[in-house]
């Protein structure tokens, strides 16, 4: 993901004061890897849905992508990678509710790298290439745990 994360972040790089100018090599080189990301997810989780998963989180990554980018490119491409993740990720068996965990925190991931973008601004770059698919593995975790002390009727 990074490989496609970061040089969006680089394209919207720019010196303080100075006015934001976007470069497109770098975007068309985030959008090319972009797919690969959600590919690896899905064959890795071994998802029997695997292509019908990638287009619907590449649509989603671009949905994101530009609507949450408005505020901020760098969280609209954190919740793109955090939502897609979580639909290309095959949800294991027997355990409720973890899609709905997944994008529990995923929004919780998008949150925390605002706050970090606002009064950190560097960790908050990084943290947006880190945090969208270490969460979706928090979030499998929380919900397998959550369903193993669920009480048996």
């Amino acid at each position: 993901m990074m490989f496609s994360y970061y040089p969006y972040a680089a394209a919207f790089a720019s010196e303080p004061g100075t006015p934001i100018e976007v470069d497109g090599g770098l975007i068309g080189i985030a959008l090319v890897v972009a797919p690969f990301v959600f590919v690896t997810i899905g064959l890795v989780s071994r998802n029997p849905d695997l292509g019908r998963g990638v287009l619907r989180a590449m649509g989603l990554l671009l949905l994101l992508g530009l609507g949450v980018g408005l505020a901020a490119p760098i969280l609209g491409a954190t919740a793109g990678f955090g939502v897609g993740g979580a639909l290309t990720l095959k949800p294991p068996t027997g355990i409720p509710d973890v899609l709905r965990w997944r994008l529990v925190l995923t929004a919780i991931g998008v949150v925390y790298t605002f706050a970090l973008l606002v009064f950190v601004t560097p960790a908050g770059v990084f943290t947006g290439g880190v945090v969208p698919l270490l969460l979706l593995g928090f979030a499998d975790e929380f919900a397998a745990w959550r369903s193993s002390r669920a009480p048996v009727s």
